[in-house]
C-alpha cells in the first residue's frame, strides 16, 4: 500500500522524525548511511518480521516536481513487478520531507567491475546480456522504456557464480501507451539511440542502449565517442560501426559483432528487437563461445572507466576548499557570514534568501539555474560548504586545469611533486583499499613491477583521472534527480530472497 502523509514539499516541522513512517510498516532502518547522492542517501534496513535485510532509499522531495517525480518511480515500479532480472520494489512510504523506497538488495558488484578483474569472457558477456534481453522484453511488454539503460545500471544479486544481473534504477522510466512516442530527450548522452536525440522514439530506444553496452563489454571502448556531448551526439546521428580496432576484437567471434551491428542499426524500424536478440546465433549458441578471458587492455580500460567516476567525486569535495573563481570565492564569503555560530552550514531557505538579494541588487544570480535544493544531501534542510560545492563543481568554471593545479599540489604535503599513498588516502577518506586499486591502475597503465606501495600519482596522471568521460555519464536532461549512484545500491545488504 501506498503510504502518503500529504503532498507538500515544504519543509516538515520539527516533529516529524525522518524513517517514522517507512519504519511504522515494520522495517528499523540503520542510522548510517551506506551510500549519498544529490537524490537523498541510502541506508540499510532490516524487516522486523523476517530479519531480512534490504536497502531503503531516502529521497528528498523539496518541491512539488520531485514529489511527482518520486509518485511516477513508484507508479513504474509497481507497474513493473516482480522479474528475475530485475531490482522490484518492496516497500514504499512518503512523509513531508522523503520518498522513501525499500528494494530488493543486490550485493554481486556491477558488471563491469567483473570484466575489470578479467574473469568476464565472450561467454559470460552472452550470458550477460542475455539477462539484460530478459529484463527489456518483461518491461516493454508491459510498455514500459528504462530511457537510462547502462552500466551503472546493471548489478549482480549476489557474488555466487551464475549470479543473476539485475536492472536498476527507473528514475526515468516511463509507461507509454499503444503506438505512443515519448518526446522528452533524457537519459545518458553516450547510450542515446539516434531516433532520443532527434525527439521521437519508442522501447526500441532501450535495444539500442544495450548494443552500446556490449561493444563496451567486448571491447573496452565505446562505439559513438567524443570530447564532448556535442560530438558524441553527431556521430551518434551518423550511427557508423566499426570494429578496426584489431587489437580490441580480433579475439572477439563474427556472431558477436553481426549481433551488435543488428542493436546499433539506425533505422529502428530496422532494429533488431529484444525477442529476436534472443533468437541470434550469438544467444543461442553461447555454450560454444571462448572461456578465454578478456585481453588486458579491455580489462584495463574498464577498469579506469571505474576509477575516475569514484575519484573524481572525491577531488570535486577535496576541490571545495581550493577555489580561484572571483564568483564562488565572493559566495564563500557570503556563506561564512551567514554562518555566524561558526557551525560550518546555512539553512537552505537562508541561502535562497541571501541569492536573490544579490541578483536583485547586481542583477546577476552567480548560481542562476541550479536547484539549491538537491546540494542538501543529507536533506537536514541544512547545507554546508563542501556539500554545495561538491555537487556544482564539474558544470562551473571553477573545474579548470588551473585548479585541478591547484589541488594537486595542495594535496601534495611533502612537495615532491607526485602524490604518494598516504597524501592519496588522506583525499579518499582514509579508503586504504580505493586507494590501492587507483594506484595498482597507475602501475598497469605505466607497465611498471614497481611496489604499489612504491607507486607515486604525477600531476599529468591526476588530470588524465579528472577529465576522463569515456564512460559519457552526463545526462541530457535531469528530470528526475533522485537516480542513485551505482555504488550506493549495490553497498546493500547481505545476500536474500526475492521475497520478504
Amino acid at each position: 500500500m501506498f503510504c502518503c502523509a500529504g503532498g507538500s514539499g515544504d519543509v516538515a516541522s520539527g516533529e516529524e522524525v525522518k524513517f517514522a513512517k517507512i519504519e511504522a510498516r515494520g522495517w528499523k532502518v540503520h542510522p548510517d548511511a551506506i551510500g549519498e547522492g544529490g537524490f537523498g542517501a541510502v541506508h540499510l534496513c532490516t524487516h522486523l518480521a523476517s530479519n531480512k535485510q534490504r536497502a531503503c532509499k531516502a529521497m528528498r522531495l523539496p518541491t512539488p516536481l520531485d514529489r511527482e517525480d518520486f509518485r511516477h518511480e513508484v507508479m513504474v515500479l509497481k507497474k513493473c513487478g516482480k522479474h528475475h532480472n530485475i531490482c522490484h520494489i518492496i516497500d514504499v512510504a512518503e512523509d513531508q520531507r522523503f520518498g522513501y523506497l525499500v528494494m530488493q538488495s543486490c550485493t554481486g558488484g556491477e558488471l563491469f567491475d567483473r570484466i575489470a578483474a578479467r574473469n568476464c569472457t565472450e561467454k559470460d558477456s552472452a550470458m550477460a546480456v542475455m539477462d539484460v534481453l530478459s529484463a527489456l522484453n518483461f518491461l516493454h511488454s508491459k510498455r514500459i522504456i528504462h530511457r537510462d539503460l547502462k552500466p551503472e545500471n546493471l548489478l549482480y544479486k549476489d557474488k555466487a557464480p551464475g549470479s543473476p544481473l539485475k536492472l536498476i534504477d527507473f528514475g526515468l522510466a516511463i509507461h507509454v501507451a499503444p503506438n505512443q512516442r515519448e518526446t522528452e530527450v533524457c537519459g545518458t548522452t553516450s547510450y542515446m539511440a539516434p531516433e532520443v536525440l532527434k525527439g521521437s522514439y519508442s522501447m526500441e530506444a532501450d535495444i539500442w542502449s544495450l548494443g552500446v553496452i556490449c561493444y563496451f563489454m567486448l571491447s573496452g571502448k565505446l562505439p559513438f565517442p567524443g570530447r564532448n556531448d556535442e560530438e558524441k551526439e553527431a556521430r551518434i546521428l551518423r550511427s557508423s560501426v566499426s570494429f578496426s580496432d584489431a587489437k580490441a576484437w580480433q579475439e572477439i567471434s563474427a556472431d558477436a559483432k553481426d549481433f551488435i551491428k543488428k542493436l546499433l542499426t539506425a533505422d529502428e524500424r530496422k532494429r533488431m528487437t529484444g525477442r529476436k536478440a534472443l533468437q541470434h546465433p550469438w544467444i543461442v549458441n553461447k555454450a560454444t563461445l571462448s572461456e578465454k578471458p578478456c585481453p588486458l587492455e579491455v580489462a584495463e580500460s574498464v577498469k579506469r572507466y571505474a576509477e575516475a567516476h569514484r575519484f573524481q567525486k572525491a577531488v570535486r569535495h577535496t576541490m571545495a576548499t581550493h577555489l580561484t573563481s572571483s564568483e564562488l570565492h565572493k559566495l564563500r564569503n557570503t556563506f561564512e557570514h551567514l554562518d555566524s555560530d561558526g557551525h560550518g552550514t546555512i539553512s537552505l531557505d537562508r541561502l535562497k534568501e541571501v541569492l536573490t538579494a544579490e541578483a536583485a541588487q547586481t542583477g546577476h544570480n552567480p548560481l542562476e539555474g541550479l536547484d539549491l535544493a538537491h546540494f542538501d544531501l543529507d536533506g537536514d534542510g541544512e547545507v554546508d560548504w563542501q556539500e554545495f560545492v561538491a555537487c556544482v563543481m564539474e558544470d562551473h568554471e571553477v573545474y579548470n586545469e588551473d585548479n585541478l593545479e591547484k589541488v594537486f599540489h595542495e594535496l601534495d604535503v611533502d612537495k615532491s611533486g607526485t602524490l604518494c599513498h598516504k597524501e592519496i588516502v588522506k583525499m579518499l577518506g582514509d579508503n586504504h583499499e580505493f586507494t590501492r586499486e587507483v594506484l595498482e591502475g597507475i602501475k598497469l597503465r605505466r607497465g611498471s613491477d614497481a611496489n604499489v606501495s612504491d607507486v607515486q600519482m604525477t600531476l599529468p596522471e591526476f588530470k588524465e583521472m579528472m577529465v576522463a568521460k569515456q564512460s559519457g555519464t552526463k545526462s541530457k536532461t535531469k528530470r528526475r534527480h533522485h537516480a542513485i549512484v551505482s555504488k550506493s545500491q549495490q553497498a546493500t545488504a547481505s545476500e536474500s530472497q526475492e521475497k520478504i
